[in-house]
């Protein structure tokens, strides 16, 4: 079913500047354009910030939903590498290659908003599927564009709750909004993943993690995959030695602490 545009939440300014948020490296300029999904940009940061201090290697990063990050690596020419589902990466026609580094399993949670503003919390969920019915606002990002927006709706439709529910779902571009609205308190109950959700989890009333399955969500195999050799073939060492990077202790550390 389409995403009905009353259904949009107001996303705030700061949100509105645009889907995809860049962050330059400091000197000296970066020798690797690195784009992910907006989820993982914590996971993310400390892990070029980890290689740049092994290697001095720069790393420049962007971040947005997932579809319009992979169409930017697709039109762009220039991305190194792409971080993100591997189902989505897929799709993109140059990321297709064999190099890709498996970063771990995408795990979709259910959050609920803590007291805030003399608002009467929502009871803690216990059974998400008998206690959603009790929440009167329910966010998740779009299915049609962003990874955890679509494992949300697979897990609604799933459990029959897609139809019962829909007047109350209210759609965003990224988990990153959806954890924003959650901790403002402006929604009872929000969709996202488990790494967006370990960074705010002390400001929310609590989660629970839903697992894959046939009557749930397809699982999500989270990669980092390589651009082609005759990208950009001046930067083909420093991909190399950011693939290797990935696959070493400090970054599988990293990687864990953010629920990978």
């Amino acid at each position: 079913m389409p995403v009905n545009r009353r259904h949009a939440l107001i996303v705030p300014l700061a949100l509105c500047l645009g889907p995809v948020a860049f962050v330059r490296a400091a000197e000296p300029a970066a020798a690797l354009l690195l784009v992910a999904g907006a989820g993982y940009r914590r996971p993310v940061e400390a892990l070029c910030a980890e290689f740049t201090r092994q290697t001095g290697i720069a790393v420049e990063r962007s971040y947005g939903n997932l579809q319009q990050i992979a169409a930017q690596a697709s039109a762009g020419g220039r991305v190194d590498v792409l971080i993100g589902d591997a189902g989505f990466i897929d799709q993109t026609r140059d990321f297709h290659g064999p190099q890709r580094v498996p970063l771990g399993q995408g795990k979709l949670v259910l959050a609920w908003r803590r007291k805030l503003l003399g608002r009467r919390s929502p009871r803690p969920i216990t059974d998400p599927v008998r206690d959603l019915a009790a929440m009167q606002s329910i966010t998740l990002p779009n299915p049609q564009h962003a990874v955890y927006g679509r494992a949300a709706g697979q897990w609604l439709r799933a459990k029959g709750l897609w139809g019962p529910l829909y007047d109350r779902l209210k759609f965003v571009q990224t988990v990153s909004q959806v954890s924003a609205y959650l901790t403002s308190g402006q929604i009872d109950a929000g969709f996202l993943n488990l790494t967006e959700l370990l960074a705010v989890k002390g400001q929310l009333g609590g989660y629970v993690e839903l697992q894959p399955g046939d009557d749930s969500y397809a699982p999500i195999d989270i990669v980092a995959a390589f651009a082609a050799a005759d990208t950009r073939p001046d930067a083909a060492a420093d991909r190399a030695r950011f693939a290797q990077f990935l696959q070493g202790a400090p970054a599988r550390e990293i990687l864990r602490k953010a629920g990978l």
